[in-house]
């Protein structure tokens, strides 16, 4: 059996998960092996997790210490994504952001409501490609994710939604008492 390659991106996120203390107690078998959509429960509950990956960012600055990575959706992978949501399950994605050497690459763990303000999933032009962008500047605590559906820019002010580069407790674990 050969391995595709978005193979390699499952397993990172699964070594994402276990390299963070996060064992699921529970991975569901998936409906269809050609998807990579995971079903896992943890003790915070159940989730469903749609895995993307990019093996290098699109573009890199080096003057703006950034990269970003474009994950595009084909019209049946959004067609997939209006049919998986789940009312028994938190829905997140995870975007594997590829860079050689492989242990500066990153994993984006976006929430399904976040994902939903950068593409048109209801593509009201179905002739327009959907892609979500995952920028990441050195140093900074956030990815600023945007897309098809949402410019990064608007009058020249920042217009990214903002995700965790490190939120992999708060989501998935249990929750701390302070």
């Amino acid at each position: 059996m050969n391995l595709a390659k978005e193979d390699f991106y499952c397993g990172a996120f699964l070594s994402f998960l276990l390299n963070n203390k996060i064992v699921p107690a529970l991975f569901e078998e998936r409906v269809n092996s050609s998807r990579k959509i995971y079903d896992f429960t943890t003790d915070k509950g159940g989730f469903r997790v749609y895995v993307k990956g990019s093996e290098k960012p699109s573009s890199e600055s080096q003057l703006k210490n950034s990269s970003i990575w474009n994950f595009p959706f084909t019209e049946k992978q959004i067609d997939e994504i209006k049919g998986i949501e789940s009312e028994e399950k938190q829905m997140y994605f995870a975007f594997v952001c590829g860079k050689i050497p492989l242990n500066k690459s990153r994993i984006a763990v976006i929430p399904a409501d976040i994902l939903f303000q950068c593409i048109d999933i209801d593509r009201s032009d179905k002739y327009k490609s959907q892609s979500v962008k995952i920028k990441l500047v050195k140093g900074c605590w956030d990815f600023e994710v945007y897309g098809t559906a949402r410019a990064d820019r608007i009058n020249g002010l920042d217009n990214t939604l903002k995700v965790r580069v490190k939120n992999i407790d708060e989501l998935f674990s249990k929750e701390v008492m302070v």
